[in-house]
């Protein structure tokens, strides 16, 4: 047994668009080489599914990610929201206390953090593009 990957863009009309997992990696990483002109200037919505496989089939659905992707004018991931997603990404660590801190301090900032992410940067479906999604990740 083992995982898989399906990423779907999913566009106003709710329309799902399978692209490659590394051609999702080259867009988050920024290869010049890759873009999505017909996104560019947008925030698309897309929903990375992670899938239990066994012989190389899709037979449960691990867990769903949703999340967005802003795109600049060249149809390429844009470099600001890339860096406040990280930087938010990266607030959400708790922070260790520390020696000889009070224990009444209360460090609430990764709770800010993933509030910020989940509202910022992560969507969620109604059932019936969750529903979709599901059918069309198990194909």
């Amino acid at each position: 047994m083992g995982f898989g990957f399906r990423i779907f863009l999913i566009d106003e009309a709710d329309h799902l668009i399978r692209i490659a997992a590394t051609r999702f990696d080259r867009l988050r990483n920024r290869d010049p080489k890759e873009c999505l002109l017909q996104f560019k200037n947008s925030r698309i919505r897309y929903a990375m599914v992670i899938l239990e496989l066994e012989n190389r089939r899709p037979i449960s659905i691990a867990r769903i990610d949703y999340g967005y992707l802003a795109l600049d004018s060249e149809g390429r991931l844009d470099r600001d929201f890339l860096d406040e997603e990280n930087i938010t990404a990266m607030g959400m660590i708790p922070t260790i206390p520390l020696p000889g801190e009070s224990p009444n301090i209360i460090r609430a900032r990764n709770k800010f953090a993933q509030k910020r992410f989940k509202h910022e940067f992560t969507w969620s479906p109604d059932p019936e593009l969750e529903q979709a999604l599901c059918e069309e990740a198990l194909k």
